[in-house]
């Protein structure tokens, strides 16, 4: 059904005596476990490949078995909180969005019985435009809300992904979000247009990643700057090596500057939370577009499903 692969086990398979918690990120391509303990420490976690796209005939309590059943069985008062994909339609069980602006207290959680015991999980946010236009996010609510080492700071935070979303939070409520469909407009016009003609491999580019940013985050538009990625590989101002990079860069920069408009709050602290690569690729971009961001502390997730746990009264105490 699924293959495993686990991370900081709990020694010998045996739970500490002092979790508290059983916080999941539970998304499309991988199932995250976390055993929290009663201050919020991360005491072991875990992960599958077990995301719902994985998951075959439902089989989603086979699945949270697999990851954790030594943790539950070895203590049946153990509480769950899942986040992300698995509250989802195509998710265990579908919890409603949230409307912002939302604290963590807001994210009122959904109690699935479908297993051993009650999992609860994190609705999304849901927000409409000025043309009543929705949008939404699953998981990255929770992310952002632990997305700091000691309480939830208000700012603005991007999450770089296959479609990125960037959020204010505003004495400790998420009042706005954007999402952004840059990771799978690059790998469609990579792989199934023109420009993909001239890509030859796939290597990091630092000079060619940059010129894309820089001309990217300078357009009031992006249809008509993306044909650049053929016309200078075409006139040899740009190597075909390049051409990859140099198309990351260019619709990178056109989020941020599309982003940074509809924001429209020059001092907001800007947070990136995302994996390692991503990070990275995003925290240079902000450079070359003369921006100061900062990096989230490892283990967002794990801290927001704390705090949400908490701030819904499941823990029995505060988790700020």
């Amino acid at each position: 059904m699924m293959g495993s692969g686990f991370i900081r086990p709990a020694a010998g398979g045996r739970m500490p005596p002092e979790a508290a918690l059983l916080g999941l990120d539970w998304g499309t391509t991988t199932l995250r476990g976390y055993l929290i303990g009663d201050k919020g420490t991360v005491l072991a976690e875990r992960s599958a490949k077990a995301g719902i796209l994985h998951i075959q005939g439902g089989a989603f309590a086979e699945a949270l078995r697999e990851l954790a059943g030594d943790w539950l069985t070895a203590n049946a008062s153990l509480p769950i909180v899942a986040s992300g994909m698995i509250g989802s339609r195509q998710g265990w069980a579908e919890a409603p969005y949230v409307d912002i602006p939302a604290t963590a207290g807001d994210l009122t959680l959904y109690r699935h019985d479908d297993f051993d015991r009650p999992v609860h999980i994190v609705p999304g946010l849901a927000r409409r435009d000025a043309d009543g236009v929705p949008d939404v996010m699953r998981g990255e609510e929770t992310q952002i809300f632990g997305a700091h080492q000691n309480a939830t700071q208000d700012g603005l935070f991007v999450l770089p992904g296959s479609h990125s979303k960037w959020a204010v939070l505003a004495d400790g409520r998420v009042t706005w979000f954007a999402t952004f469909m840059t990771g799978e407009l690059f790998a469609a016009l990579r792989d199934h247009t023109i420009l993909g003609r001239m890509i030859t491999g796939d290597r990091d580019d630092a000079a060619a990643f940059a010129r894309g940013v820089k001309y990217g985050y300078g357009a009031t538009g992006i249809l008509q700057r993306l044909f650049s990625a053929r016309t200078l590989a075409l006139f040899g101002e740009l190597p075909e090596t390049g051409v990859a990079a140099y198309l990351s860069g260019l619709l990178i920069g056109a989020e941020i500057a599309e982003a940074r408009a509809l924001v429209q709050d020059a001092d907001a602290m800007i947070t990136i939370i995302g994996d390692p690569e991503l990070e990275r690729r995003y925290f240079t971009a902000m450079a070359h577009c003369d921006l100061a961001a900062g990096k989230a502390r490892k283990g967002a997730a794990a801290r927001g499903l704390w705090r949400i746990a908490g701030a819904n009264g499941l823990l029995g105490i505060s988790a700020a």
